[in-house]
């Protein structure tokens, strides 16, 4: 990383300094986090013409032989009918997905992935197995595993706490 992006990062870094309880610091902290992931993930993507839902869809329909219906997709990734909609037509558009009316509920639709999908998926999680230890390569294999299960608890203590409110 240049001088300029350091300083930048460390701009970045400090400004909410004011914080001085522990749970607002952890709250940006982990938005922080999210931010600078997204946006090494969507340059990551784009190299192969992809987003990061396009690809967890894609990741999602290959371990699914008989198809998930959009809903069910939709809710894994915490997104709106709509929003599922118009990315599986993308992907539809793509040739990347098919969608076919679900037989055990003719009122919803099944999305599967397509041979070209399935090669996409392949060639892009092979480079991702890498890509993905280098986000983390800043811990060692038991802070990961304490970070994955401290995560494991906010993302639980979240749904209890919020469940009736959204």
């Amino acid at each position: 990383m240049d001088d300029r992006k350091k300083k930048d990062l460390s701009v970045y870094m400090n400004a909410y300094s004011f914080i001085e309880f522990s749970s607002g610091l952890s709250i940006i902290n982990l938005s922080r986090t999210v931010a600078l992931m997204r946006l090494v993930h969507k340059n990551f993507y784009e190299k192969f013409k992809l987003s990061e839902p396009k690809f967890f869809v894609l990741l999602l329909l290959n371990e699914a032989e008989e198809g998930i219906p959009l809903i069910e997709i939709g809710n894994i990734m915490l997104v709106s009918r709509a929003n599922i909609t118009t990315l599986i037509e993308r992907m539809v558009r793509d040739g990347f997905v098919e969608k076919r009316k679900n037989s055990d509920d003719k009122r919803s639709t099944k999305a599967y992935i397509t041979e070209a999908g399935r090669k996409l998926f392949y060639e892009v999680a092979d480079i991702h197995k890498e890509f993905s230890h280098r986000l983390v390569n800043a811990l060692d294999e038991e802070e990961k595993e304490s970070l994955n299960k401290l995560l494991g608890k906010v993302q639980l203590g979240i749904i209890e706490d919020f469940a009736n409110e959204y």
